[in-house]
């Protein structure tokens, strides 16, 4: 089986979420049941840039930036470069009527990978499992 996943589900990992328990049983499933996890390359990014919402958030300790950042990365993701997939991530984009195209990139490779989008992200899971994506909510 292959899963791809949102960048929000490592980041509850990492900031403690009280939705990090429903995570973490999930990722120790896949590891269990040989799951490959893949995710595009974009994921390295957000992360960072969720950790450093949660600090100004004053959810996370500055100093605890080094760990939530280990902690984040510990499941093995393959990860996928954007290549030649511009065009596609901009026009899912613009059918999910978003202004961004950061979860269109994750959509885009589970329709490529013939996968499910696993996130935590209601609208984006509503929205796009509406538009006929493959996506599933962790709840």
């Amino acid at each position: 089986m292959v899963s791809v996943v949102d960048s929000n589900l490592l980041l509850v990992l990492a900031g403690g979420d009280p939705r990090a328990p429903a995570v973490r049983a999930l990722i120790a499933g896949w590891l269990a049941s040989g799951e490959v996890v893949h995710a595009p390359a974009l994921l390295t990014y957000e992360v960072p840039n969720g950790l450093t919402r949660l600090v100004a958030a004053g959810r996370l300790a500055p100093d605890r930036l080094a760990g939530a950042w280990q902690t984040a990365m510990a499941l093995p993701i393959i990860f996928h470069p954007l290549d030649d997939d511009g065009d596609r991530i901009a026009a899912v984009g613009v059918r999910l009527g978003r202004q961004s195209t950061y979860d269109a990139a994750y959509l885009v490779l589970a329709e490529e990978l013939g996968a499910e989008l696993w996130t935590l992200d209601g609208p984006l899971a509503r929205n796009a499992t509406g538009l006929g994506y493959p996506v599933r909510l962790v709840t």
